[in-house]
């Protein structure tokens, strides 16, 4: 008896293992590019999968030398973080295997808007909440206003009319956003990697003309 739960509690382990990661074939571009998140930094480039397009990662993956000068295909595993800060990547990625490494180099990566310009989003407000978030012992923990954005066009080429992206607004913006409304959303940078998705930082509202 004692054999058959032991027996039915590893086969639970192993299922939920299974459940909480996955593998995923990774090609890296032979350069890093300037990318923002909270802050600018240094983002490698990645084509995820089937993806036709580069894309920063914003993320490191663990186990992985990065050298530039070469593409790399690599098998990284994907893992949910447990109780992730609301303004953290909620994923660990891990080195599986390189499977190749070739010295070339990469084209048609994308260039993010200058800091000045920052990004524009135009859409529709599907959701107003309040947040608290902490971003560094300096600043401690306060509260923002979080908008979900139904898209219509952005100046972000990786998000899509139809998707929905979120703003993290000024302490007061030009206007107070009303769910249902169209507005334009001009922020000034982009969150690495949020746990809610494409997330954007310091943003203002401004109507619609």
């Amino acid at each position: 008896m004692k054999k058959l739960i032991l027996f039915y509690g590893l086969v639970l382990l192993a299922v939920s293992a299974c459940t909480s990661s996955k593998t995923t074939r990774y090609r890296v571009a032979s350069e890093y590019g300037d990318c923002v998140g909270v802050a600018p930094q240094k983002c490698m480039y990645v084509k995820v999968g089937n993806q036709a397009d580069w894309q920063f990662f914003y993320s490191r993956i663990e186990g992985f030398n990065y050298e530039e000068g070469y593409e790399y295909v690599l098998d990284v595993k994907t893992e949910k973080r447990e109780n992730t800060p609301a303004d953290a990547s909620s994923f660990r990625y891990i080195l599986v295997k390189q499977i190749s490494k070739t010295r070339t180099t990469s084209t048609g990566l994308p260039r993010i808007p200058s800091r000045n310009t920052g990004y524009q989003i135009n859409g529709k407000v599907v959701s107003i909440e309040d947040a608290t978030i902490g971003r560094g012992a300096a600043q401690g923990q306060f509260g923002v206003l979080v908008v979900g954005i139904e898209v219509t066009s952005s100046t972000d080429t990786f998000v899509k009319p139809g998707d929905i992206v979120y703003c993290e607004l000024l302490p007061s913006p030009s206007v107070k956003p009303v769910k249902g409304r169209e507005y334009v959303f001009k922020a000034k940078s982009k969150h690495p990697a949020h746990a809610k998705g494409v997330y954007f930082l310091e943003t203002d509202v401004i109507d619609l003309k």
